[in-house]
């Protein structure tokens, strides 16, 4: 055996070590071409949503869920506090961390329901409003994240691929994916982020 390929591994609680013959290790780039496609995907969304919320921190000030509160926002006009914990698949107590950030950050604003002024309703500033529409140009702009998917036959396969991989792990919940179609009874969980 080569220095390379000795490693001495324990067995027992005692300190006997015995000689094991180990392949040396895999580059990285190997080991991504020889894992499954699962682990790929996994590890691909993991690093992704990293980077998103790399990018949004840095350059708009914004977390992940902050993000998804400014568009609920944008594309409801106002809603309640609870309205939207729902629509983020979070409890409300969890959102008011993240709404006081927010107001802080000048984004949204609390308001009192007139109706009933026991509940608090949210809603986007002018400078909320500027950050939404910069962040959905930007989403909607679809540049191509790799030199593969900047092929236009091969961003085809892969957006293929992801949809039906997508609609496979759904679980049939069709609400959460076409919000407009089907029943328009609401339940928690049930409107998309």
């Amino acid at each position: 055996m080569s220095p390379a390929t000795i490693r001495l591994a324990p067995y027992g609680l005692g300190a006997n070590l015995v000689a094991v013959q180990m392949e040396p290790p895999a580059p990285f780039p190997d080991m991504l071409r020889n894992a499954p496609l699962g682990r790929l995907v996994a590890v691909a969304g993991h690093l992704v949503e990293q980077y998103w919320g790399r990018y949004l921190a840095e350059h708009h000030g914004l977390t992940s869920a902050g993000m998804r509160v400014l568009f609920i926002l944008s594309r409801t006009g106002d809603a309640t506090h609870r309205e939207v914990a729902e629509y983020c698949f979070v409890r409300p107590a969890t959102l008011t961390g993240i709404v006081d950030t927010l107001e802080r950050d000048g984004f949204v604003e609390r308001r009192r329901d007139s109706a009933d002024r026991r509940t608090v309703r949210l809603a986007l500033t002018d400078q909320g409003h500027q950050h939404a529409q910069v962040l959905t140009d930007l989403i909607h702009g679809d540049p191509p994240l790799t030199s593969v998917d900047a092929d236009p036959v091969k961003r085809a396969v892969i957006r293929e691929f992801l949809i039906e991989l997508i609609l496979t792990t759904s679980d049939g919940e069709d609400g959460r994916l076409n919000p407009h179609q089907g029943s328009d009874e609401t339940t928690p969980g049930s409107r998309p982020c």
